[in-house]
């Protein structure tokens, strides 16, 4: 086994003889290696700043889509509350016979609020719509049952809920 003296004069030896150099001759046939310069570095261009994209705003949803979802909870509210039981509306399908017809409530409400006869709070289609969602005895519509089936109050649904339903009653013209 080798000693660690022995290791060192071994790497010692080949380290200096690394260092030297030797005239292999002519006679052997050995070329000497050609020096090859190092390449001088160039300078290069300075790279220019160049202007960050801005993002672009978030699309928003577009009125129609809202509007679409808006109809589409309206009618989902319709056939969950049941309307259908006492109104016909071709858009839902239902075809109740108890009160007024749904159909163009859109067109009918907005007229109803100038009908001299009416004596709610209203003012416009929506607001009438609503008012007979949660306070249906404000007014009886032509063609009510004159009262032998009388709608009850939906105020007691959320307010969302409520706002949808007035949404899609207020676009069937």
């Amino acid at each position: 086994m080798l000693t660690g003296q022995v290791i060192r004069a071994l790497v010692l030896a080949l380290l200096v003889l690394g260092t030297q150099t030797f005239d292999a001759g002519a006679e052997e046939g050995i070329a000497p290696a050609p020096v090859i310069a190092a390449a001088t570095p160039r300078p290069t261009a300075t790279p220019r700043p160049t202007a960050t994209p801005r993002p672009t705003a978030t699309p928003r949803p577009t009125q129609p889509a809202v509007g679409a979802e808006l109809l589409a909870a309206g009618k989902a509210a319709y056939l969950a509350n049941y309307c259908g039981i006492c109104h016909a509306l071709p858009d839902a399908e239902t075809r109740g016979i108890f009160g007024p017809t749904h159909d163009h409530i859109g067109t009918l409400a907005g007229q109803r609020v100038t009908d001299p006869s009416y004596k709610g709070d209203a003012t416009n289609a929506a607001e009438y719509i609503r008012e007979s969602i949660v306070a249906p005895s404000a007014y009886f519509a032509p063609g009510a049952a004159n009262g032998r089936h009388p709608m009850p109050p939906y105020a007691h649904l959320p307010a969302d809920e409520i706002d949808a339903l007035v949404y899609y009653l207020a676009h069937q013209k």
